[in-house]
């Protein structure tokens, strides 16, 4: 028996298959686009970086301006070689908005090193170096009267607001850290002290001191680690990282009683249960 050829179809029935086809795609994606395109985009979380630089930041390429890719192929954006920031979250509210959730990184606290300062993390990460001026030395009129504000500040019915604020200091926020030996140090590079378990403790210390708005003028890191703050004259003297909630507590309470005073408040014993905090004057 004789196959049956098949028949052909004529080109030019050909062509227009093709091109309903190819109509009918670039229709979708015409209609995919404008149906998920990005009119709005909402930025929360940030506070070092504007919202404007937020969204420089992550909008960039044709993917970013349909809501539906953005959310789905770049969740999660990760910035490794960004000062401040950490990673930016992409939420799919709509058609047209996504939420930009930031999560930045914070200094918690600072170091001199060859006339500059040098802000660092809670890894010991350091995110930015400023020139030191004159003005700026510790020490000065203006970091007492800091001193003094912070002090005068601070009233024991204030203490529960100030707890149930969010943590995120800006970089006049922080202390200056002494005491802390390291050979070298540079923006992008971890400060190499002897012991990590410093920088928990200076996070740990950070965190009270905006929760109770008594940021010290320094914070003296000895060989041994025992920490001591001053504001002005007034010494803080809290010993080695143990209870230091209960220790900042008292600190807190104590502070605003000890305004025009010099000499060393001694917590370095002090436990939940101390019932007298020694205040050593200077001699006069």
């Amino acid at each position: 028996m004789k196959q049956r050829k098949k028949k052909r179809l004529p080109k030019r029935q050909k062509r227009l298959i093709i091109l309903s086809i190819s109509g009918i795609i670039l229709l979708g994606i015409l209609l995919f686009g404008a149906g998920f395109y990005t009119q709005n985009v909402q930025v929360v979380g940030n506070k070092h970086y504007t919202e404007s630089e937020v969204k420089n930041m992550v909008m960039r390429g044709p993917i970013s301006w349909n809501t539906l890719l953005m959310s789905t192929f770049r969740e999660h954006i990760l910035f490794d070689n960004t000062a401040f920031m950490e990673y930016v979250d992409v939420e799919y509210l709509n058609h047209n908005t996504i939420r930009l959730h930031v999560s930045e990184k914070y200094p918690i606290g600072y170091v001199e090193w060859q006339e500059q300062y040098y802000y660092f993390d809670k890894s010991g990460m350091v995110l930015d170096c400023e020139e030191k001026t004159e003005e700026e030395q510790p020490g000065t009129s203006d970091s007492t009267d800091n001193s003094a504000k912070s002090q005068s500040a601070l009233v024991p019915d204030t203490l529960k607001e100030e707890a149930s604020k969010p943590f995120h200091p800006d970089l006049d926020e922080v202390p200056l850290i002494t005491g802390l030996t390291f050979d070298k140090t540079s923006v992008g590079t971890k400060l190499d002290v002897p012991d990590d378990s410093i920088f928990n403790s200076i996070l740990g210390l950070t965190r009270m001191f905006e929760k109770y708005q008594i940021v010290p003028d320094s914070v003296e890191v000895s060989e041994d680690y025992e920490l001591t703050l001053h504001y002005g004259n007034i010494r803080a003297a809290l010993g080695k990282d143990e209870n230091l909630e209960d220790k900042m507590t008292r600190v807190a309470g104590i502070l605003p009683k000890l305004t025009g005073e010099s000499g060393i408040l001694h917590l370095e014993e002090f436990t939940y249960g101390t019932q007298n905090i020694i205040f050593d004057k200077d001699q006069m």
